[in-house]
């Protein structure tokens, strides 16, 4: 067996690593996980507060999950539901799936994953408009936002000129942005509440000014995700709900990391009382344990389709991916594991703000259920954020604690932010355990 230096120089060598240098790792090698803790080939323990992407919702080594997988495997590996076939297992799935989506939203597309989610989810938007006669095709999204790492995702994402963009060429055409939900960073210079929530009347006003007949959709998530767990006020999403439905442009929400309990809610629109048109959802369906993924929307989209050859991916409807959500959804409804989150990050939210936003380089703590973030800055006054060095030393101080959390930096978002998003399933004590480790961490920051 290769030693834990060869692999990691062979990986280096040989294996491109999403989001990162090309010919570069970070030196760390996963073998196991149990629960919330991770275990490395040298065998040092991590409490993971990323789960990952926000994604291993229910943690590591659900045996059940496992299981269920393998017993599909052991019956049907594998049949395409292209043509008019289906199979039970996808059939099952997507039964329970309606039960637990917003009301009304009961019709799905199936997929591998967030991005392939994405893409599906703006041409049902497009094909929808264009079987009803219309040429609307626009697609409106937020800057700061977040969708993916295919072009059309790509192309919706808001973040910037940076790495996710480097290289990829002219990126697909009719996408706007406009400024998104995040009160610290304002694009209009004004603070919530008296700002009469500009961010979202904007997206009115930019649909008037291109022309309701061009625009088929507006999409945003729930709560901003890889800009740091930036939650909206509290008015943003029922006005801009009313927005989309004035103008009849279709509403996409999308709920890839924000699904599934994330936020303490099944789905977080439901914190707003709002349905969107279609729901992307990715991430949770499985625990990340299967690449899976689907997109949910309303009868007036699907009667809109009906009768029309739409899209598809070898991978739609995989029998052992259906078998893993089915075990998944299970688990969430019978653990009560969107209650927990909601329990334990009200908890970190207390002490966080409490603890935390009065250290002199702690600002803007914020998020919902284990969906949370803080700013860190070297003047509060003037939110001058940390460059991205110092984000990536606190990362570093906190793994070689046996912790990981994610951190944005100033290259990619509005400032530097500190991100916490555990397994859903995490106690009290592991929540206590990784803020008392990060404390310290962050205490040690230096202020202008």
């Amino acid at each position: 067996m290769d030693t834990a230096n060869t692999a990691i120089d062979w990986d280096r060598e040989h294996i491109l690593h999403p989001l990162y240098r090309v010919g570069e790792n970070n030196g760390v090698v996963i073998d196991e996980g149990r629960g919330a803790v991770l275990r490395d080939r040298n065998g040092k323990e991590y409490l993971d507060f990323r789960a990952q992407l926000a994604c291993v919702n229910l943690g590591y080594g659900r045996r059940e999950i496992v299981d269920a997988i393998a017993e599909q495997m052991n019956k049907l590996p594998y049949t395409t539901i292209f043509h008019g076939f289906s199979n039970s297992t996808v059939i099952e799935c997507a039964q329970r799936l309606a039960g637990m989506t917003p009301a009304g939203l009961a019709h799905f597309v199936f997929t591998s994953g967030g991005s392939e989610t994405i893409e599906s989810a703006f041409k049902i938007a497009r094909s929808y408009w264009h079987f009803k006669g219309k040429a609307k095709y626009k697609i409106i999204s937020l800057y700061d936002s977040y969708h993916g790492m295919t072009l059309g995702a790509l192309a919706a994402t808001g973040m910037g000129n940076g790495n996710a963009w480097s290289g990829a060429g002219p990126l697909p055409g009719g996408f706007i942005h406009i400024p998104s939900y995040d009160c610290y960073h304002c694009a209009f210079g004004k603070a919530f509440p008296g700002c009469d929530i500009q961010c979202a009347r904007f997206l009115g006003a930019t649909i008037a000014k291109e022309g309701p007949d061009s625009v088929a959709a507006f999409i945003a998530e729930p709560l901003l995700g890889v800009s740091g767990m930036i939650p909206p006020p509290p008015e943003y999403w029922p006005l801009v709900r009313k927005i989309c439905s004035e103008h009849k442009v279709l509403l996409i929400a999308d709920e890839v990391m924000t699904g599934f309990g994330r936020t303490g809610k099944p789905f977080a629109v439901e914190h707003w009382g709002i349905t969107p048109d279609i729901l992307a959802m990715a991430k949770g369906i499985t625990s990340a344990y299967l690449p899976f993924g689907a997109a949910a929307f309303n009868d007036e989209i699907f009667n809109g389709l009906k009768g029309n050859v739409m899209l598809g991916l070898t991978y739609s409807g995989h029998p052992a991916c259906a078998a893993a959500a089915l075990k998944t959804m299970e688990i969430y409804v019978k653990e009560g594991v969107a209650e927990n989150a909601a329990r334990v990050g009200r908890h970190m939210l207390d002490r966080l703000n409490g603890e935390f936003n009065g250290l002199p380089c702690v600002d803007n703590v914020g998020g919902i259920g284990l969906m949370l973030g803080m700013n860190i800055v070297r003047s509060k006054t003037a939110r001058t954020p940390f460059p991205p060095a110092v984000t990536a030393e606190v990362e570093k101080r906190a793994m070689e604690n046996g912790l990981l959390v994610r951190c944005m930096n100033a290259a990619t978002t509005p400032g530097s932010r500190v991100a916490l998003t555990p397994p859903l399933t995490i106690t009290l004590a592991e929540a206590d355990r990784a803020l008392d480790i990060l404390k310290p961490i962050l205490a040690g920051l230096k202020a202008a």
